[in-house]
């Protein structure tokens, strides 16, 4: 149950003709309302009308109770994101709290803060595989040749009020590539004169630097470390993709904070970002050939094809990337070793491109036919319609010219059971494929995102998906990655089904769920709380099948971003959670310790 109290804390009387708000906890049809009437649900955005010549003097209030909803708000966050008064005047915003528990509702004491504790002063996150220091007190500080620099710079990006790590004081460092070791390792011998870096390849000497630049951060700004003087480093990567998935479809970001999540990522010796510039709530990528879609699919407002969600105000949000910024981002991460996948989302989840090329639609089926889970009415591209193919080659053509990752991520989640069934065209698709039956959707799904598979692989790319993209008969395992997402058990289904896959299930490494249960948490609960504790505590590898050997690929941290709407929530949720999935995918787990972690993840750089 919601109970809304809006007070009139001003000195004139205010007509109000309908309340708008937005919020995670949806109005559940039919709807139970009191004080109101229900007007319209697009996605997590709501209209209540008000009762006729409905007018709120100074000091008095309009209360309304909604009685039916999606699911019990599990903490303060999930009530109104961002409300709004509609009046004969305009829009009149409201200053909204947090939602209050009722009465009865039990509330969990706070826990203390959990500092952490370190046996060994060595700043380093991701932990080594092995690490033995025989004397300590170094002078911090490292010479580097000028084109070993940039790792100095990335660290002045990060930490511009830092002390530098560069130092005409400090040794220098003696770099040399070693073949015998394993892909991207490095090993780093500390003598008093000298400092040696024996490394595998350009990766190997990136991580080798990136950890002596963290070992002087820490021994520069905090007095619980030091520099080794005597001592051996040998370190590998436990995993080969050790990425973030980033949403920037639901909230958007300006380019120089993604530029900054490349840099994080590289801090952390991660080496994937997942860029997810598509959603029902928003289209991100400039498309020129097909300026519709940012024109109309990249904004969000009451007069725009496209409501306000999430904590938009009634003017809503826009955004989007150019391709000019895009190919920028590219090439920086690349500098850093840091590979940007792109993901277009479809089937499902293409409110945004519908609401620009509403013609991609059977016009024969009716336009509420089906809901997303999300409360999108028809959000999915219709399998049948010729024209839809058309207009995502020219997606791709863009796409493939922008990102040269060997993968492209095409979604294939979350499609609503009954996708198309009321589509006359998808029907007779459906009748001449030989698909019926109760999976008629995930037929036409699979055979959707078979038709995507065969159009990467004439431009010489591989699809990437959801773990959706198994179901219906699934797309062809042949160079195919999926990330497991929907459970922990995914995983091992998808390696037995011969898929390579990336473990990322929401109920560990979803970095927009709530850290505890309290009420006064933040976050979603649908995949459960997930504690610090859970995120670097989860073991991708256990209960794999006997089969399955190399197709774990890696682990990935998902920052979905319907709550995210703020830099300062945006660190709130993702930190210290990404710091122990970079972990997880870097240090073997006999090597791992929490103790020491929750003490080294202060130091790490944040949005």
């Amino acid at each position: 149950m919601f109970r809304f109290r809006i007070v009139n804390l001003g000195g004139g009387t205010v007509s109000a003709t309908a309340l708008c708000f937005a919020s995670m906890t949806r109005v559940l049809m039919p709807a139970e309302i009191s004080g109101a009437d229900f007007s319209r649900r697009l996605g997590n955005h709501h209209r209540l009308a008000a009762p006729d010549g409905h007018r709120i003097a100074p000091g008095e209030a309009w209360d309304i109770e909604i009685r039916t909803l999606t699911h019990p708000p599990a903490n303060r966050s999930q009530g109104a994101m961002s409300a709004w008064l509609e009046t004969p005047e305009g829009d009149v915003p409201l200053l909204i709290g947090d939602l209050e528990a009722l009465a009865s509702a039990p509330v969990d004491p706070v826990r203390p803060a959990f500092e952490g504790q370190i046996e060994i002063p060595l700043s380093m996150l991701p932990w080594p595989q092995k690490a033995k220091v025989e004397e300590w007190g170094a002078q911090p500080g490292i010479r580097l040749r000028p084109d070993l620099v940039e790792i100095a710079a990335l660290h002045r990006r990060l930490f511009p009020l830092a002390p530098s790590i560069i130092s005409s004081a400090g040794r220098p460092v003696d770099p040399q590539d070693d073949p015998k070791l394993p892909e991207g390792g490095y090993v780093l011998d500390f003598a008093p004169e000298a400092i040696a870096l024996c490394h595998h390849g350009p990766a190997g000497l990136r991580h080798g630097l990136i950890a002596l630049a963290q070992i002087i951060h820490g021994a520069l700004t905090d007095p619980r470390f030091d520099v080794p003087l005597r001592g051996r480093i040998e370190d590998w990567p436990r995993f080969a993709w050790r990425g973030m998935h980033m949403d920037v479809s639901r909230n958007f970001r300006p380019i120089e904070q993604v530029h900054r999540v490349i840099d994080i990522l590289a801090w952390h010796r991660m080496n994937r970002l997942h860029w997810h510039l598509t959603d029902d709530e928003g289209w991100r990528l400039e498309i020129p050939a097909l300026p519709q879609l940012t024109e109309i699919g990249s904004r969000r407002g009451m007069s725009e094809a496209l409501a306000p969600q999430y904590a938009d105000p009634a003017t809503g949000q826009l955004g989007y990337y150019t391709g000019i910024e895009a190919r920028a981002l590219v090439a920086h991460g690349a500098r850093l070793g840091i590979e940007v996948m792109p993901e277009i989302d479809m089937p499902g989840h293409l409110a945004s491109l519908l609401a620009a090329m509403p013609e991609l639609a059977d016009r024969a089926e009716l336009p509420d036919s089906y809901h997303s889970i999300q409360g999108y009415p028809n959000n999915a591209v219709n399998p049948a319609i010729p024209a839809v193919y058309d207009v995502l080659e020219t997606v791709l053509d863009e796409v493939c010219d922008i990102f040269p990752s060997s993968l492209i991520h095409l979604g294939g989640d979350e499609v609503a059971p009954l996708s198309w069934q009321a589509s006359p065209a998808a029907m007779r698709l459906a009748q001449a494929e030989g698909f019926g039956g109760k999976d008629v959707t995930d037929r036409l799904q699979a055979y959707f995102m078979r038709r995507m598979q065969d159009m990467l692989a004439r431009r010489g790319r591989f699809l990437a998906g959801w773990d959706e993209c198994a179901d219906g008969g699934g797309v062809s395992a042949v160079g195919t990655l999926l990330f497991a997402w929907r459970s922990v058990e995914k995983t091992a289904e998808l390696m037995e089904a011969g898929y390579d896959v990336v473990a990322t299930p929401g109920q560990a490494y979803y970095l927009d769920m709530a850290h505890d249960h309290r009420w006064d948490g933040i976050g979603l609960t649908w995949g459960g709380v997930v504690p610090t504790e859970k995120t670097y505590g989860f073991e991708p590898s256990e209960g794999l099948p006997a089969n399955a050997k190399g197709r774990l690929v890696g682990i990935q941290g998902g920052v979905w971003a319907e709550m995210l709407n703020s830099r300062a929530r945006w660190n709130a949720m993702v930190f210290p959670r990404l710091s122990a999935v970079a972990e997880s995918a870097w240090t073997l787990p006999e090597g791992k310790d929490f103790r020491r972690f929750m003490a080294l993840a202060p130091l790490m750089p944040q949005l």
